[in-house]
């Protein structure tokens, strides 16, 4: 979340002095200084905004009481929306059953009535957290967000066609990731029915030892996604994950130094390997809904790449690194039609359904249709207006849950979630030492600065390795 704002309409000496105290870092005088805004002018939609930002390291549910004043003090700022819609989202754990009741008795709101049935939710009481949903909705008509918690619930309980209606109905409400999910299956039934998503006009250099190899690896992004954190995950690949790969390596508008990035990168492992797509699209139509074209884009083409070479791929994020042998993991999967992590429950939402950072796919007619249809639903968002964030793995889960008909479903292989390492270790020469279990590191899994892996050049064994042989390093814990 951005920190600092104009703020439009707010006292102008506590909105200064709020501004400068969150410049400094100064939490609390900031926080002071917009309360203070707040005590002259109570529907400041930029204090509000401001505070929910500050104080959401501290209480979620405190900050979402001011995430939905800025909302409904300025309905149409879709940015106000998604915050308060991601902290209805996020708040209630299953440990805080008990204080949300206390806040209902207490307060009676409506983020204590959310809050409450997120808690029991993720506490496994599913009955009484629809039920507190749905009181929400009838004593607080208003916030819309109460119907995409009900919705992903019923669409956990399979209820499918009442939780496309809710997510409808929320759509209509306050937008965002809403209009994008769709789990009634007669939505789906039509999407396969209809005409076929649109093609990509791509650039392929493939490299003549490239379509032979056991398992194809394929990551896709757009050129600054590539620049930062392609050379170094490639190299991870080639060198650290133990397979006999072909790389395909797609980068959306790449410009000349991309391109060139690409090459050298590629020769440093072995060019023969590799197939290098490049592919030109304009995206000005889409505005600030490009950066749903650049997650999307390896869905558009997946299933053509699929069916060209009919072999196992291994579809990877770019932002993360391959630190041991993969066969391990592969092999757990290599009798489904796809191996990949799923985590519904943690955030409450079904965007979580499936993770699509690692995905193994075995060439099964199964897999195309799946994909295909994935493609299709992302074909028929992937538009101005419409193209809203998280877009492929609403795609994903809708396919997943509300896809089948009457035809035999995919097999899923479903791996954990501690497959990611959440430590790493490097020196000043960019040697680094990993967790003793997971089989990638990864920047947004970990919350690691974006130009971590950059640093990371060559990896020297496991943190436990490292501790037996520098146990001064790990004194005092």
């Amino acid at each position: 979340m951005k920190t600092s704002r104009k703020a439009h309409g707010a006292t102008p000496d506590a909105a200064q002095r709020a501004v400068r105290a969150q410049v400094a870092g100064d939490r609390p005088t900031a926080v002071a200084a917009w309360r203070d805004v707040l005590a002259r002018r109570s529907k400041d939609a930029t204090a509000h905004d401001a505070l929910a930002r500050l104080l959401v390291a501290d209480d979620l549910a405190e900050a979402a009481v001011h995430a939905l004043a800025a909302w409904q003090a300025a309905p149409g700022n879709g940015e106000y929306a998604a915050n308060a819609w991601q902290l209805f989202t996020h708040m209630g754990e299953a440990g805080e059953v008990e204080r949300f009741r206390r806040r209902v008795a207490e307060r009676n709101d409506c983020v204590g009535l959310i809050g409450l049935g997120n808690a029991l939710r993720r506490s496994g009481e599913a009955v009484r957290a629809e039920r507190t949903y749905r009181e929400a909705l009838a004593r607080f008509p208003e916030v819309s967000f109460t119907l995409s918690r009900l919705a992903c619930l019923c669409a956990e309980q399979h209820r499918l066609d009442e939780a496309d209606a809710l997510f409808q109905a929320a759509a209509g409400r306050h937008g965002g990731r809403d209009v994008v999910t769709r789990t009634a299956p007669s939505f789906l039934a039509a999407l396969q029915a209809g005409p076929a998503a649109p093609g990509q006009t791509i650039r392929l250099a493939e490299g003549p030892r490239f379509a032979s190899r056991p398992i194809l690896v394929y990551v896709s992004c757009d050129a600054g996604y590539f620049r930062l954190f392609g050379p170094s995950m490639i190299r991870s690949v080639a060198t650290d994950s133990g397979l006999d790969a072909g790389i395909c390596l797609h980068v959306v508008n790449p410009d000349g130094e991309t391109e060139a990035m690409m090459r050298a990168t590629a020769a440093a492992h072995d060019i023969g390997r590799f197939a290098l797509i490049s592919e030109q699209v304009d995206l000005a139509p889409l505005g600030a809904q490009a950066k749903t074209y650049y997650a999307c884009s390896r869905f558009l083409l997946l299933p053509d790449l699929l069916v060209r070479y009919r072999r196992p791929m291994l579809m990877l994020d770019i932002d993360l690194m391959a630190i041991r042998d993969l066969a391990p993991l592969l092999a757990t999967s290599a009798g489904a039609d796809f191996g990949m992590m799923t985590n519904a429950l943690k955030r409450l939402d079904i965007w979580s359904l499936l993770y699509a950072d690692v995905v193994h796919i075995s060439p099964t007619q199964r897999a195309v249709d799946f994909l295909d249809l994935v493609r299709r639903y992302i074909g028929h968002f992937l538009k101005p207006g419409t193209a809203h964030w998280f877009l492929d793995q609403a795609a994903l889960a809708g396919a997943f849950l509300a896809g089948h008909g009457t035809e035999a479903a995919p097999r899923f292989v479903w791996y954990p979630t501690d497959i990611h390492s959440s430590t790493v270790m490097v020196d000043a020469d960019g040697r680094y030492w990993t967790d003793d279990s997971a089989y990638f590191y990864s920047v947004r899994a970990t919350g690691g600065g974006q130009k971590s892996l950059d640093r990371l050049k060559r990896r020297a064994g496991t943190i436990a390795e490292l501790r037996a042989l520098q146990p001064a390093l790990f004194a005092g814990g």
